[in-house]
């Protein structure tokens, strides 16, 4: 996507999210179809040098994978931290996973894509790819972390069924409050 055409989007998705705090996300809107529907746009960059909010990097997550042709976020796992008491470590993440089906089966291609695409949303990966692969030389599991502006994130592919990607971000400030050994899945 162009820059000017991020611009643009970048303004409309400004405009359409308003003001918004750390602690909030709408991500249990769903379609349905017992899926959450993943928009295609970019997201917003705030200026500045400062963290992210938690709605940027929701929306980093579903339109990353939306761009990359991942299926919706299973609804469950959306919600995970949905009604996490805020200062827990729980509040810290945001989770994204979507599991392939027959008609759209998720496979290192779109693992390489879904990252290409955070990457485009200004994630940087500091370290390398981590993959395990099978005696049949297929990568069973493939790991990236990724970082940005107070955040991390690790995007994980596992070959079982039809493949899953699991894409999980958690604010690095809020975690550190919680202690070490905390999880943001609880």
């Amino acid at each position: 996507m162009s820059r000017t055409k991020r611009a643009a989007v970048v303004a409309a998705a400004v405009i359409a999210l308003g003001a918004t705090s750390c602690g909030t996300s709408d991500i249990s809107a769903g379609t349905g179809t017992g899926a959450t529907a993943a928009p295609t746009s970019a997201s917003p960059r705030p200026t500045g040098t400062g963290p992210l909010t938690k709605d940027v990097v929701r929306t980093d997550l579903d339109t990353a994978a939306a761009d990359a042709g991942l299926p919706a976020n299973a609804p469950e796992f959306a919600d995970t931290n949905a009604d996490a008491p805020a200062g827990s470590a729980q509040a810290c993440g945001i989770g994204f996973k979507g599991f392939g089906t027959k008609a759209t089966p998720v496979d290192t291609a779109r693992f390489d894509k879904v990252v290409d695409e955070l990457r485009e949303r200004d994630w940087q990966q500091p370290g390398d790819r981590k993959e395990r692969k099978g005696t049949d030389g297929a990568v069973y599991e493939a790991l990236v972390v990724l970082k940005q502006r107070g955040w991390r994130m690790v995007a994980e592919y596992r070959n079982q069924g039809d493949g899953v990607i699991t894409l999980m971000a958690f604010d690095v400030t809020c975690m550190k409050e919680n202690g070490t050994g905390t999880s943001p899945l609880g």
